[in-house]
């Protein structure tokens, strides 16, 4: 990945406070502020600290190049599963020498289990990833993720992938899929769909983050049709819950507070080389199966000339946006659209800009709004290390999504390294601002550093 920061500017309001609910439920449900606390503080900090549901993640068929970090292929959203290892069922024609198999399936090639899986067009590899941040907060740097844990050393992800990829350029019926664990880490914490290991305890969990089966229709659309039935990332916003594929180890407050994965099916039909549409159907942001289900329409338009350097992507989640007060679980409407642009061989641009509304939330009157922007930008010093940064304005109206009301800012700068392929690591600073409450242990500052470590194998 790639990096230098940007600016951006944007206004916002802002609301009541509110505080954390369970891991699984959405959102935060506004209350009043404790005696002695100040509006927007969490009545207790537990040992783990409990997050509001609304905590879930981005991704689907790469569809949206990401800058790529040094040794490694580019990630990708905007539907965006990241592309790490080089399988894209939406991709054009025209492809890239595929990239060296990471470690495990080079220790497999050449044995009967391996030659099985080449025959069968299946890989499998993963990473394991660790940090240590150090924090002017006391214990929770909370609502900034995924590394919420004040001087705390976590084991983020321990992350498996199984992946069968889909060959577009042949106009043929496939079949593919893939499957994504976190086997076990911390970031799991924030990714369960509810009615999945959601009802986990302690730092480190488990999560089936994906699970899909993909089926290439080459006569259905003027290029095919690639149709996905299961669990799978949401087709918003610009990072990514796999960790090596996505900018930084913190988080952007648009992408940690807006969907993860759907549950559903999703279809995607090139046009032709410029232009993809895509539509799907789910039972909700952040839900597997069972109840509270809703049905919700998925959709994206994806703008991406051959021979371009900018891509757009304009997506959608649209359903009912009623809180289910019974479940408490929150259905909201979110609106987004991904940037990005090439404006140099070393120096490249990305944009993500969403906003989401949500009726019916007990102690909110009217509708319940958040909101926001992030820019981000990348240079590459060289072909072992580039610099990146991430600016971002963040309004959480009446608290419901981060448990503090107002307009946060982030700014995030740091360098990727990579010695060898395998291998990245990632320091970076981080200062958060909230112009309206005091979500850090009654503070409006928080500055943060950290040490990112990712192994792939």
């Amino acid at each position: 990945m790639n990096s230098l920061m940007l600016t951006l500017a944007m206004t916002a309001g802002q609301g009541p406070g509110g505080i954390p609910s369970g891991p699984g439920y959405n959102p935060v449900l506004p209350t009043a502020a404790p005696v002695g606390r100040p509006v927007g503080r969490p009545a207790a900090l537990p040992d783990v600290i409990q997050l509001p549901a609304g905590a879930q993640q981005p991704g689907m068929p790469p569809m949206q190049p990401m800058p790529a970090q040094p040794g490694t292929t580019p990630a990708t959203n905007g539907n965006g599963t990241s592309n790490g290892n080089g399988c894209d069922p939406c991709a054009e024609e025209e492809k890239e020498e595929a990239p060296e198999p990471w470690a495990l399936m080079r220790v497999l090639k050449g044995t009967c289990f391996g030659d099985q899986l080449e025959k069968r067009r299946i890989e499998i590899s993963g990473w394991t990833q660790g940090n240590y941040t150090a924090s002017t907060a006391n214990r929770s740097n909370y609502p900034v993720t995924f590394n919420d844990r004040a001087d705390f050393w976590q084991m983020n992800q321990n992350f498996l992938r199984v992946d069968r990829s889909i060959d577009t350029s042949k106009k043929e019926f496939q079949l593919g899929g893939r499957t994504e664990w976190i086997l076990p880490g911390t970031d799991a914490r924030f990714t369960p769909a509810r009615n999945l290991f959601d009802d986990q305890t302690g730092d480190y969990r488990i999560d089936l983050y994906q699970a899909y089966i993909d089926a290439f229709m080459p006569n259905l659309g003027p290029q095919g049709t690639t149709v996905r039935l299961g669990k799978f990332s949401s087709h918003c916003g610009y990072e990514l819950v796999q960790g090596p594929e996505t900018p930084f180890l913190s988080r952007s407050y648009l992408f940690q507070y807006d969907p993860f994965t759907h549950t559903g099916v999703w279809a995607i039909t090139p046009l032709n080389d410029t232009w993809t549409m895509s539509h799907g159907v789910a039972l909700g942001s952040d839900n597997f199966i069972g109840a509270p289900a809703r049905p919700t329409y998925l959709g994206q338009l994806k703008w991406a000339p051959p021979e371009g350097k900018t891509n757009v992507l304009l997506n959608a989640v649209v359903t009912d946006p009623t809180f289910d007060v019974g479940e408490n679980f929150a259905f909201y409407n979110y609106y987004n659209m991904v940037v990005t642009r090439t404006v140099t061989e070393k120096f490249s641009t990305a944009f993500d800009a969403g906003f989401a509304h949500m009726d019916g939330v007990p102690g909110v009157s009217g509708a319940a709004t958040w909101y926001g922007a992030a820019m981000y930008g990348f240079y590459k010093l060289s072909d072992k290390v580039t610099l990146q940064g991430r600016q971002e304005l963040f309004e959480d109206n009446d608290g419901v999504r981060t448990g503090f009301s107002g307009l946060y800012s982030g700014t995030t700068l740091g360098f990727v390294y990579t010695p060898v392929r395998s291998l990245l690591l990632r320091p970076s600073v981080r200062y958060d601002h909230n112009f309206d409450s005091n979500p850090w242990e009654g503070n409006r500052n928080l500055f943060t550093a950290c040490m990112d470590v990712i192994v792939r194998w």
